[in-house]
């Protein structure tokens, strides 16, 4: 299974998310590090300053995937997700217990 389901055409848009994601995860962090380190490079110790702003950096990108997660609108097409092969999803969910 693995990697393979991110291509199939209904999951086009969660894979292009989770790639831009993946993408400023990586690199973000490591922006804001270097320029904080060397916006407060005359403070006594910047790698403290510039470890925070990587870690906010950080945060922010988590944050916004979490809130693209959020808005998707998971009910926009009931009978899609009444399949009885799969999991019950969003709104058609019911308790069985």
């Amino acid at each position: 299974m693995g990697y393979s389901v991110l291509l199939h055409p209904e999951n086009k848009a969660t894979a292009q998310k989770l790639g831009i994601a993946t993408g400023l995860m990586f690199t973000l962090p490591f922006i804001a590090f270097y320029i904080a380190n060397w916006a407060f490079s005359d403070k006594q110790y910047p790698e403290n300053y510039a470890g925070g702003a990587a870690i906010i950096a950080t945060n922010i990108v988590v944050a916004g995937y979490c809130y693209a997660a959020y808005i998707e609108d998971l009910d926009e097409n009931p009978d899609h997700y009444n399949d009885e092969s799969g999991p019950k999803m969003g709104a058609s969910k019911q308790r069985v217990d």
